[in-house]
């Protein structure tokens, strides 16, 4: 049965027009219809004043949202939420000051994540990702990209792709799984990591694409990980077996990543805390979208994207968690809104362009979902504040009170 959501008192629509996105200074109009209402099934079947019709006259459960606002749910297309073990001691460490890079040199960071993973069996695995996914809904996201990148080897990245798998059948939300073998050189690589990067082309690849398993390819293109033509090795092969490509890029220093993100055609590009003028311009010629990690800024006491300019120049910037468990264990994209504001200088309105169409965007799903357009996918959200501008002004509070993915009450 349909479902009708009236007398909305803040439906935030983000309504593209059919489009993808929303840049520049357009992307502070968030397409709020005051006193809405919404009619969906599966998909949005109907979009406008309350007023404009009659909820006697349909065949549709009614739910009455004076007070609350209604939004698209959240897209968040950069998490790692498939690992074992934890990292919390190592978060004290750096609160002391020994720096990210130290703690990774020691064996510590993505190796120690490493380690914990290749000893996990599966349902270890999905045990601890279905709490954080299960969290992810009840503050309203309704799609969630997951990386691997925290095994390096074929069997342990397949198992963690394989979680997914296991999640989409056990919650109805939409899910999107990438390959991130260039996470990391492996200790048995260690000194040979052109070797191991044959070893992703030839053996891993492969299997990835024969297993269906992945829908994207992404690398770590930074110092002390994988340099610019080692990821544009990788993310060419990756594209012959069909896999899109998604870049870790100037991360921790200014090593061109970005550019090479747009030469490869990459969809996004991601963290950019370091990206340079060139960078900007050749992301923004090539389409490829700005995804920012405020929460990893955070977390690792580090210098934020330069959001205002990147918007400012008119590039798609979409918003991410990066929820994992070294550099940013956190799955709110509410609070990741919060810090988008108060840290990278953007509007409220942006902060939600970002968080749901733009993250779309990224995952290459803005024509069906990321915005409340007709015919998209009834991905929606209702919170229990009058305003969408509560959202990041009463921050530190899980606003939602219903999640519907497809239509379907999940949360």
């Amino acid at each position: 049965m349909a479902t009708l959501i009236t007398n909305i008192s803040s439906l935030v629509t983000v309504n593209a027009n059919g489009g993808t996105a929303r840049t520049g200074a357009s992307m502070n109009d968030v397409g709020e219809i005051r006193d809405g209402a919404i009619l969906f099934d599966e998909t949005i079947e109907w979009i406008g004043l309350a007023s404009e019709i009659d909820a006697d006259s349909i065949d549709a459960d009614v739910i009455d949202a004076q007070g609350c606002t209604v939004m698209p749910g959240f897209v968040d297309s950069h998490t790692h939420m498939v690992f074992a073990g934890s990292r919390s001691h190592e978060f004290a460490r750096r609160l002391q000051g020994v720096s990210y890079q130290t703690i990774a040199a020691e064996g510590g960071g993505i190796l120690s994540t490493m380690r914990a993973v290749r000893e996990a069996d599966l349902p270890t695995l999905l045990d601890i990702a279905e709490p954080l996914v299960h969290s992810a809904m009840q503050h309203g996201t309704t799609t969630v990209e997951i990386k691997s990148g925290y095994g390096l080897t074929l069997d342990s990245e397949l198992r963690q792709l394989a979680v997914l798998e296991d999640l989409r059948e056990m919650l109805p939300i939409t899910f999107v799984g990438t390959f991130l073998g260039a996470h990391d050189v492996p200790p048995e690589y260690a000194g040979r990591r052109e070797a191991y990067v044959d070893h992703i082309i030839n053996d891993m690849l492969p299997r990835i694409a024969e297993q269906r398993v992945a829908e994207f390819c992404d690398v770590f293109a930074d110092t002390g990980y994988f340099t610019n033509e080692d990821s544009e090795r990788i993310l060419r092969a990756a594209a012959t077996y069909g896999l899109k490509a998604k870049v870790h890029a100037d991360e921790l220093t200014p090593v061109g990543a970005a550019e090479m993100a747009a030469r490869v055609g990459a969809i996004s590009a991601d963290h950019l805390l370091h990206i340079s003028e060139e960078g900007m311009e050749a992301m923004k010629e090539a389409g490829t979208v700005a995804t920012l990690l405020p929460g990893t800024a955070y977390t690792l006491r580090l210098p934020y994207a330069p959001a205002r300019a990147m918007i400012d120049r008119g590039m798609v910037v979409a918003l991410a968690t990066d929820c994992n468990p070294g550099s940013c264990f956190c799955e709110n994209m509410q609070q990741i809104m919060s810090l988008a504001c108060m840290n990278m200088r953007m509007s409220i309105e942006e902060s939600i362009v970002a968080s749901t169409l733009h993250g779309a965007a990224a995952l290459g799903l803005a024509s069906v979902t990321g915005s409340l357009e007709v015919g998209k996918r009834a991905d929606i959200v209702i919170h229990h504040v009058p305003s969408y501008t509560e959202l990041v002004y009463h921050f530190g509070t899980n606003t939602v009170m219903s999640v519907f993915a497809g239509g379907q009450e999940v949360a």
